[in-house]
């Protein structure tokens, strides 16, 4: 029964994963703003870790106990795994702190350049004389070596979060109540997604019937921010546009694809840079009409997205 609750939290923690990974992806190609490429490779590397980090510790325990090894050795595999994926993790963060600045359209300061070179030089070195140090100690071969990793790795994830939460919130004052409102409540599920995995992550230590549901719950940590985002960005940004689009080539394109009269009125709205709802009262339809058209549009002519469109359109 054991076995079967881990089956099915790895398909569902895969399924997450691919679905958040597939929405920033979609972000990019409807949006194409530094903000949605720096929260894309955010969540990439967010998940990569919580494979390599979580799954990949678990694994090798269970692969480990089927072959009869000595508990020494398990426990030795399993601490050491976390610190392979330390490299995804610091990414993660870089790309955190770069989101802070970009959801307000805020310039990069140049000491966020410095941060990431100190990053990557000193600590690097430094996680690799710790490990050695803790080796030769056999500080490996203990429960309080994993206590701590969870204790440093949250510890740095609190700082980083809150660089970002004070940059989201500083930057977003002179924006519009509406967007400012935007921005504030995406940052506070950003943090609560962190103390979520603070409070439940330990427990993982515990009980192994909790493992399959506190693993599920590390990676539903990030939905909650993913879709509510998903709900707000035509409000927050604007939708990429064809700036000057070439008359001749939309015909070719209508002629080529048999695009319908109402789908045409569908490509002009995305040419300027109309979101889907906006065109939605232009036009006087549903929302989801609008969306049924764009999707029959995209399945006509081969595309996924409006930023393809639009490239089609500019040549």
């Amino acid at each position: 029964m054991l076995s079967l609750a881990f089956i099915v939290a790895f398909i569902f923690c895969l399924a997450i994963a691919i679905a958040g990974i597939w929405i920033s992806r979609h972000f990019i190609n409807t949006y194409n703003t530094f903000f949605h490429k720096h929260y894309f490779y955010y969540l990439v590397t967010f998940y990569a870790f919580a494979f390599y980090g979580i799954w990949a510790q678990i694994l090798m325990r269970i692969l480990l106990n089927t072959i009869s090894t000595k508990n020494e050795t398990i426990i030795l595999a399993a601490n050491f795994l976390p610190i392979l994926g330390v490299p995804f993790l610091f990414i993660s963060w870089i790309m955190l702190v770069k989101m802070g600045y970009s959801i307000t359209s805020s310039p990069i300061r140049k000491k966020l350049s410095v941060l990431v070179v100190v990053l990557f030089a000193g600590l690097f070195p430094l996680c690799w004389v710790v490990y050695v140090a803790l080796y030769k100690a056999h500080w490996f071969l203990g429960e309080q070596f994993a206590y701590t990793q969870l204790g440093l790795m949250f510890f740095a994830e609190f700082a980083i979060m809150t660089f970002f939460a004070v940059n989201a919130f500083k930057y977003s004052k002179p924006i519009k109540t509406g967007r400012r409102k935007i921005i504030r409540i995406f940052t506070f599920l950003m943090l609560l997604g962190i103390i979520i995995r603070a409070a439940t992550l330990p427990l993982l230590f515990t009980d192994i019937a909790f493992v399959p549901p506190i693993v599920l719950l590390y990676f539903l940590s990030n939905i909650c921010p993913l879709f509510y985002l998903r709900f707000k960005s035509d409000v927050l940004f604007t939708p990429v546009f064809a700036g000057r689009p070439s008359d001749e080539k939309k015909e070719l394109l209508y002629k080529k694809y048999s695009i319908t009269k109402r789908e045409k009125e569908i490509v002009e709205g995305i040419c300027k840079g109309l979101t889907n709802q906006q065109i939605a009262n232009e036009l006087f339809i549903s929302l989801q009409t609008v969306k049924d058209h764009t999707h029959r549009i995209y399945s006509k002519i081969g595309i996924n997205s409006r930023l393809k469109l639009v490239q089609l359109i500019n040549g």
